[in-house]
């Protein structure tokens, strides 16, 4: 792939297309579109890596826009631009948009081109492992069944909360629970886990730098959020910053929240398609049964210092 990585902005202010164009186009091969009905028509004859859409558009939101772009090209990566912190727009764009982050306008233009590039970087992996392994990115009808050792972790200060947690989906996976982040840390580090169903905070400690840097260490696990008052500012935080995969308010929708974490776990499938992901757990693994390797210390040392604050 030497070719240029292509990105598409969409917003219904010309201006801000064409200053997007200006700042992009020296990198990248750049498209714009006013309205979604425009951007759907270029992602119908281009291969877009990247497309980043304002929210409140004339006719369609940015939100529904990326839901039909997620179903139709799950491969290209999807980025909320907009001026509001509007609370259902946020969470729509975790759970039906899928989107890798949410900047708020104006952004910075030095952390816009940081996410553009990171974001490309993702869009061209993604692309490369689905030609591999076209079909684990096939949506079925029929809700996914996965194996009993795809393993969840749910982490819950509450008991009722966790034992609710726990019920849902001890016949589905094999699911660890811990009560504080000192458990939870413990079992990251012990086990392969691959969704991560945890509350906002845990024992009055905010969970989204912890989930961050799990994220960074293990790039194979997914995170569904769970919280009781959820706030604008709190979700952009774990979208941005957190690199949740999905977001749900308790009290929990049963069917809901079982579509939300079996498309965790179907993504966190997919993400162990690709190599680089799957050396960095063997590596891992040969680390702790040697009990003697560099990057094994470095995972314990990463997670153990959020012990801290437990």
């Amino acid at each position: 792939m030497n070719e240029k990585a292509v990105l598409l902005f969409v917003d219904d202010e010309e201006r801000i297309v064409r200053l997007l164009k200006m700042m992009f186009r020296s990198e990248y091969e750049v498209y714009t579109a006013l309205n979604a009905r425009e951007a759907l028509a270029i992602l119908e004859t281009v291969t877009v890596d990247v497309i980043a859409s304002d929210q409140r558009m004339p006719e369609s939101t940015g939100i529904q826009l990326l839901s039909q772009v997620r179903a139709r090209w799950p491969e290209t990566v999807r980025i909320l631009l907009t001026g509001y912190s509007d609370l259902v727009a946020i969470i729509g764009a975790v759970n039906e948009g899928e989107v890798y982050r949410f900047l708020n306008k104006p952004w910075s233009q030095s952390e816009l081109r940081s996410v553009i590039a990171e974001a490309v970087e993702t869009a061209r992996s993604s692309r490369a492992v689905r030609q591999n392994v076209a079909p684990i990115w096939e949506e079925s009808k029929a809700e996914p069944q996965f194996s009993i050792a795809s393993q969840l972790l749910t982490i819950e200060g509450c008991d009722s909360d966790r034992q609710e947690v726990v019920e849902m989906f001890t016949y589905d996976y094999r699911v660890h629970a811990a009560s504080t982040v000192k458990e939870a840390i413990d079992i990251i580090i012990q086990e392969q886990i691959g969704v991560i169903v945890t509350n906002a905070e845990v024992g009055g400690v905010d969970m989204t730098e912890m989930l961050g840097e799990v994220a960074r260490i293990d790039p194979a696990i997914t995170v569904v959020v769970m919280t009781k008052t959820p706030q604008s500012e709190t979700i952009i935080k774990l979208i941005n910053s957190g690199k949740i995969y999905r977001f749900a308010i308790q009290p929990l929708s049963p069917n809901l929240f079982r579509l939300a974490v079996n498309a965790a776990m179907r993504e966190h499938h997919r993400r162990l398609a690709d190599p680089r992901v799957v050396k960095i757990r063997m590596q891992r693994d040969m680390g702790r049964e040697s009990g003697n390797d560099a990057i094994y210390d470095s995972f314990v040392r990463s997670l153990s210092r959020f012990t801290e604050v437990s």
